[in-house]
């Protein structure tokens, strides 16, 4: 079974040692001639290019940590060594092990376990305390990298000057995310459950050591992502080890709702196919088999269905320890309150699906959409509801009164599975003292039956106006104001631009940032508040 169908099948079977680092050398001068630009790092001297199409000043492929490889492997990230050497940073490094997809071009990339690295935009190195953005990619836990050209941050930091962006790999997929509490030694690997979560403290580490040699503060951090990124950094927030490491964040189109229990981790059943299909009897076996092995075990069919380990993926683990098992009780007592916070989702989150059937004919497509995706969530929705809970979905069902049946369950799923999880999340913590805004994206792709889909905002984020893989020819005047609020959020907490005031969101007001097909940017307070209200009760059985 490929990526296309397992991600939905995901989301179908949840239930709901060296202190500081020196200023920049300047530029030295490449074999072109053309000058290079130098930075001075407490793991090295990178040197970076200025890029032809903006002139930012880019480095690329920077290590974050040691390499995750031999003794390593499955174990949580180490701080890089101190190091004088100098190194060449103008490629990416390696995207996280994966499987090739047409959606996630990153997966393209040369893959390997050695992947802790970042990547860094600014365009000039004598300036002092800039913003500081750090992105982390989605792709479902298990895909994606930042080689993918959507998140090339040399767009953003062509608009915004004053302000450096981050990009950040990190472990996916069976590197990222294991349980081997039930395999013999695996009392040794306890973090392999959230290795990606720890992943991205590490390189939040690194940016706080290393930044101010970009022009960088590390005292005005912002990280933001999207989908899966958008879960992990959500999660962040309510993790001990990542306080102080960031001060406001920005989760788009994911939330807390994308973690699991034990139970359902256990459930996935990834640890026990690993075990299947690579023979291993304990973790010596595993950590005894080489890399292109491992990767060939992972990423290749091993039944005639075509089934992949990679596509047994599993989400951050809410285990108590590192990340609160009631995560959004958590927010509600406070636990990021010193935090600002901006989430939101997508008009139609869920027709992103359409595309990852893999069919050509869009007919097929749709059709194959409605019956393993649409109808099986639906159905699994109304099974868990109890009687009155299952009229609440019949109310909001007749609130879509013009629009086809599809369509109209469509919208119940964007709705518990993007919207209403972001709505609880910024209520909770606004409610605990904290500062939330919130914005619904309903700016069209040109890409057909694609709508508002999931991932259509990227291109207007990061004013990448030629990336139209989801969201079809891109409004530049649109993409001008987008890209200004989120830069705005990080420059002062506040997203507001000249043209539009942005108000903060709590449970009472509920204030949203609607960001219309026409162009437009208008506050609403408590927008689609009858569908809210019928389908916030039945986030309980998103998560529990």
């Amino acid at each position: 079974m490929k990526k296309k169908l397992l991600w939905l099948c995901l989301l179908v079977c949840l239930t709901l040692a060296f202190a500081g680092c020196g200023s920049s050398e300047g530029e030295s001068s490449g074999g072109s001639g053309k000058a290079e630009p130098a930075v001075k790092c407490a793991n090295g001297n990178f040197v970076g290019q200025v890029e032809e199409k903006t002139e930012v000043l880019s480095f690329k492929g920077i290590p974050y940590a040691k390499p995750p490889v031999g003794d390593l492997r499955w174990k949580a990230p180490e701080a890089p060594e101190a190091s004088d050497e100098t190194i060449k940073a103008d490629d990416f490094g390696n995207s996280s092990i994966q499987y090739e997809w047409p959606s996630e071009p990153a997966s393209y990339n040369e893959i390997g376990e050695d992947c802790l690295t970042l990547n860094v935009w600014t365009k000039d190195l004598e300036a002092k305390d800039k913003p500081v953005m750090v992105y982390f990619h989605g792709g479902g836990f298990a895909w994606g990298g930042t080689s993918d050209p959507l998140y090339d941050g040399q767009y953003f930091v062509e608009q915004n000057e004053d302000i450096v962006m981050v990009t950040c790999n990190y472990r996916v997929g069976l590197m990222g995310f294991v349980d081997f509490s039930k395999v013999e030694g695996g009392e040794a690997f306890k973090d392999a459950p959230n290795l990606a979560i720890l992943d991205h403290i590490q390189a939040l580490k690194w940016v706080q050591e290393n930044i101010e040699a970009f022009g960088g503060n590390p005292d005005n951090v912002t990280i933001f992502g999207e989908s899966a990124g958008g879960g992990t950094t959500s999660v962040l927030l309510v993790v001990d080890e990542a306080k102080g490491l960031f001060q406001k964040c920005i989760s788009q189109s994911g939330g807390l709702a994308l973690t699991y229990s034990q139970e359902e981790m256990d459930e996935w059943g990834l640890t026990e196919a690993l075990m299947k299909v690579t023979g291993a009897k304990n973790m010596d076996d595993l950590m005894a088999i080489p890399e292109k092995d491992l990767i060939k075990y992972y990423t290749e069919p091993y039944d005639e269905e075509g089934n992949c380990l990679n596509d047994l993926y599993n989400m951050p683990l809410r285990d108590g320890k590192l990340i609160p098992e009631d995560p959004y009780k958590a927010l509600a007592d406070g636990a990021s309150k010193d935090v600002i916070l901006m989430t939101g989702s997508n008009g139609d989150e869920w027709n992103y699906w359409i595309n990852e059937m893999g069919e050509e004919d869009m007919d097929k497509a749709v059709a194959m959409y409605e019956e393993v995706i649409v109808k099986a969530k639906v159905d699994q929705l109304r099974g868990l509801a109890s009687k009155k809970e299952n009229k609440q979905i019949d109310k909001f069902l007749a609130l879509q009164k013009d629009k086809e049946d599809l369509w109209a369950k469509t919208e119940l799923c964007n709705d518990i599975v993007f919207r209403v999880p972001a709505i609880v999340e910024a209520a909770n913590h606004s409610d605990a003292g904290g500062t939330s805004y919130m914005y619904y994206f309903d700016k069209e792709s040109t890409n057909e039956n694609m709508g508002a889909c999931h991932a259509s905002e990227l291109s207007y984020v990061f004013h990448n106006i030629e990336e139209e893989i989801f969201s079809g020819t891109v409004d530049k005047e649109l993409a001008d104001k987008v890209c200004a609020a989120w830069a705005n959020f990080a420059r002062s907490g506040d997203p507001s631009t000249d043209d539009v005031k942005w108000t903060t969101y709590d449970s009472k007001n509920r204030g949203t940032m609607v960001i219309g097909n026409d162009g437009s940017m208008k506050m609403e307070n408590d927008w689609l508040s009858q569908q809210r209200k019928l389908t916030e009760p039945l986030l309980k059985y998103y998560i529990k």
